[in-house]
């Protein structure tokens, strides 16, 4: 008790006196109180009521309200006498009887220091401990708001006793700090992957500058944007800047890199331009492919923007960090890009011949093309096959939500039988953790058994939360380790657990209402007919490989004692139905007098019955009750006391009674553990009329995300078709350009099957990503293809030199876009989790789509270029 008043005022009032603080919480210890325990038989003897006796002690509680005098040409306060809650004072308060006999409440009562009802416990490391909780108002920057608080406690901890230990447990800045470090990481690592391709390609500093002048400028002005808009650094919006890396440069490098051909052609000529009449000159004609790629990647974003719910709060940052960024670079390619070009190239000595790998591409590639323009329709029969091939993949993936968040801190929960107690509930949290203290898996485990006051949860005495930290060991292997732990639960007699981490806990939470990944709810009328309905479904979804820990919600009857009002017995001896509860109050766990007022260390003031009487039926029945005729009669008179069975609770969900089948998944991706369910529930169970299944958590909402990009993205479609009409003025050319969004699924597809064959809405993300970017090649061979048409160059040379004079462009953006996703793809720390998959897909699907735009273009115009090029230049 001692242990928990020195916490509470210690740090309650000081905690939540920090700008951000919500709601301090206290888990374990006694809450003190000051107890009357009447003496009933004392009561009796002096016809004393119980009405009497509380009211006697509030009539001794009162506080005058003072006044002022005024004397002299001056005001002094008169101050009234202030009540006390002091056991000598209390004693003496007076207590008059229906015959007006005077006795003090010490004759009738007993004033001592005592405790509430305990509802809640907690241990640290299987010892007993006091739990201190702070959660944060919506939208505070948990990491500065941890500092805060930290600073604080520091503080705090100076004015502690010797022998009071303080262990800082679960921490959510934590993994936050460290995913914002690892995504930091991949941005920075990314930019140097970036840098190094650019300068290996030109092999000139000036032309390299230029180009690479584009990522500092683009990210500033994204994130100068980003801060207009009100969007703050995090993981998602940082994992967006780190999307982008590889492509804010495209634009540079295609505005440079055809300046830069243009200048050295022109100093071979016999009669050279001015040399910033081709910086212009270039400039131009790649301007219309830039503004219409850039346009394409923000149609093709635009589906991300649709996403609602908890998808919708974590991918829409991410997209508008990308876009915004890419929006920046076409700007720096549009000013800053030809200025330089300009400023740098226009009077420099620039070489005739071509960088050694620009010439290693071109002499790889030359047979390569003259291949497929010699053989376009195998060169086509080809690629469709390999699409087919890559759709026939499709079916067989995997499905979830999200990936799993690699979190060191788990919040567990394990639920027994209801009608346990609290002791019982504490007594097997106790052996839980002594059973994982020696083991190499855990740091520290504490335990929070029932509830505290004030908590949020509300959870019942048969339920504890159990917090532990997995060690640096156990995080080497994660799944492992988790599942050793599940094991320790479960040998647990009468235990369902639930494992997982803090925010896949809250997610979960926030998608069904239930802390798991799938949620099965029936509704129905009747409560036993529904829990015959979840058992069935219980057993069924137990045979389903995958399944983890299965729970059915515990709707159960539990013995009860059932307090009934004779109504028509108080109204003939006039006993109001308020006195008659208020005894009741008295009798199971104390009336309230006074509340507690920390700041002075006054306790509450509670009216009870001694602790061996408050479970005690017979001394509930004796209580004595004052009639209208002042006669004492006993609260048995009025109130009929019958032990019964009654369910432990009822919950309600769109307006219907409701009993859940929870359970998370292991070994398998949730997509075919979920359709597995749904067969065998279908087979297998038979609803009663007027009785219905839904289901719920992850799946579905991965679904609903699923829904929403596919239709959005066939809308952006149809606007990029228009775009590309515009820009290449034909139809069957834009098909062609369009063609390389299946040649991008294949590497996507690819490489989702290598990494371990499960899709995401990450994985989703990231074909969005891909297909922006993929257009964007496709539309510059295209363009190209188109401009050398006009100029009036024969078909087969106009895509063998088209090609070629694009290759360099075309293999530097790829390789930007796609190496500089290599850090993200390769990064396996907290915070990775979500843009992984993202990187995976990009950095698969662009490798395919590149070598195969370079190959199936050309092998379409040669098949049917006289379709695919504008009409009016033919």
């Amino acid at each position: 008790m001692r242990l928990r008043s020195l916490v509470q005022t210690t740090y309650e009032n000081a905690l939540l006196a920090i700008p951000g603080v919500a709601q301090v919480t206290i888990y374990g210890g006694d809450l003190p109180q000051t107890q009357v325990q009447l003496n009933l038989a004392a009561l009796q003897q002096r016809d004393l009521a119980l009405a009497d006796v509380v009211q006697a002690i509030r009539d001794s509680l009162f506080n005058g309200r003072g006044g002022v005098q005024v004397a002299g040409g001056q005001e002094r306060l008169i101050l009234p006498p202030t009540f006390s809650t002091s056991s000598a004072d209390l004693e003496r308060a007076p207590v008059r009887s229906a015959t007006g006999e005077i006795s003090s409440l010490g004759d009738v009562a007993e004033i001592r220091s005592g405790s509430a009802m305990r509802r809640g416990e907690a241990t640290f490391n299987a010892k007993p401990a006091v739990v201190l909780m702070i959660n944060k108002q919506p939208d505070v920057d948990t990491p500065r708001l941890t500092r805060a608080v930290e600073q604080r406690v520091e503080q705090l901890n100076a004015s502690l006793p010797e022998g009071v230990q303080v262990h800082q447990t679960f921490r959510q800045a934590q993994f936050i700090d460290i995913a914002i470090r690892n995504v930091s990481e991949s941005l920075l690592l990314g930019v140097v992957i970036v840098a190094a391709v650019l300068v290996l390609f030109l092999m000139n500093w000036r032309t390299a500058l230029i180009t690479l002048s584009a990522i500092p400028l683009s990210l500033l002005v994204g994130l100068l944007l980003m801060r207009w808009l009100g969007l703050q650094l995090n993981t998602m919006t940082l994992g967006g800047l780190v999307v982008a890396i590889g492509s804010v440069v495209d634009d540079a490098i295609v505005d440079m890199e055809n300046c830069y051909r243009g200048l050295r052609r022109n100093r071979q000529l016999p009669s050279p331009q001015d040399s910033l009449e081709v910086v212009f000159r270039t400039s131009v004609e790649v301007r219309q492919p830039v503004l219409f790629s850039t346009l394409i990647i923000v149609v093709v974003f635009a589906p991300i923007f649709t996403l609602t719910g908890v998808e919708g709060r974590i991918f829409m940052p991410m997209g508008i960090a990308y876009v915004l960024s890419i929006v920046a670079s076409t700007l720096v390619a549009l000013t800053l890009s030809p200025a330089l070009c300009a400023l740098l190239l226009s009077r420099a000595p620039l070489p005739a011949e071509s960088s050694w790998i620009e010439h290693t591409a071109a002499r790889l590639y030359t047979p390569i093309l003259n291949l497929a323009l010699a053989t376009p329709r195998r060169v086509l029969a080809l690629a469709l096959a390999t699409v087919v091939a890559a759709v026939l993949i499709l079916p067989g993936l995997g499905r979830v939500f999200l990936p799993e968040f690699r979190e060191q801190s788990l919040v567990n929960s394990m639920v027994l039988y209801p009608g346990v107690s609290l002791e019982m509930t504490s007594r097997a949290g106790t052996v839980l953790s002594e059973r994982l203290q020696s083991s190499d898996d855990v740091d520290w485990i504490q335990v929070r058994s029932g509830r505290a006051p004030g908590d949020a949860d509300g959870a019942g005495v048969n339920i504890a939360h159990v917090d532990l930290e997995l060690s640096d060991q156990a995080m080497a292997d994660r799944p492992a380790a988790i599942t050793r732990i599940r094991e320790a639960f479960l040998a647990l007699p009468g235990v369902a657990p639930n494992i997982g981490g803090f925010i896949s806990h809250r997610m979960d939470e926030v998608l069904s209402g239930v802390r798991s990944a799938i949620a099965i709810k029936i509704s129905g009328p009747d409560l036993n007919e529904l829990r015959r309905l979840g058992e069935q479904v219980r057993d069924v979804v137990a045979d389903v490989p995958g399944v983890v820990d299965l729970q059915l919600e515990p709707l159960l009857p539990v013995p009860q004692i059932q307090l009934t009002l004779d109504r028509e017995r108080a109204l003939q001896d006039g006993v109001s139905l308020a006195s008659l509860a208020e005894a009741i109050d008295v009798a199971l766990h104390g009336a309230g007098i006074s509340p507690a007022e920390p700041a002075s260390g006054r306790d509450p003031l509670v009216v009870t019955l001694p602790p061996e009487q408050r479970s005690d039926l017979d001394a509930l029945r004796s209580l004595p009750i004052r009639t209208a005729s002042g006669v004492l009669k006993p609260l048995g008179d009025f109130v009929l006391v019958a032990s019964t069975r009654g369910p432990n609770e009822i919950n309600r969900e769109d307006v219907a009674r409701r009993i859940v089948v929870s359970a998370n998944v292991s070994g398998r991706p949730l997509g075919p553990v979920v359709n597995d369910i749904r067969s065998q529930v279908a087979k297998d169970i038979r609803l009663p009329v007027g009785y219905s299944i839904r289901y719920g958590g992850q799946f579905e909402s991965e679904q609903r995300a699923t829904r929403a990009l596919v239709l959005y993205s066939l809308v952006a479609a149809v606007v990029i078709a228009g775009l590309m009409l515009v820009a290449v003025r034909s139809w069957p050319a834009t098909v062609a350009i369009l063609i390389n969004l299946p040649l991008a699924l294949v590497g996507g597809l690819v490489a989702v099957l290598i990494s371990g064959g499960v899709l995401s809405v990450a994985s989703l993300i990231g074909f969005i990503t891909l297909f922006g970017v993929a257009v964007r090649n496709g539309l510059l061979l295209v363009d190209n293809f188109n401009r050398r048409h006009q100029n009036g160059e024969p078909p087969m040379e106009l895509i063998r030199n088209g090609s070629l004079e694009r290759l360099n462009a075309i293999l530097m953006t790829a390789l930007t876009s796609s190496l500089g996703m290599v850090p993200l793809a390769l990064a396996f720390g907290a915070g990775n989790e979500i843009l992984q998959p993202l990187a995976i897909v990009v950095l698969g699907g662009l490798i395919t789509s590149t070598l195969l735009t370079l190959v199936v273009i050309p092998a379409l115009y040669a098949s049917y270029g006289r379709w695919l090029l504008p009409s009016e230049a033919r």
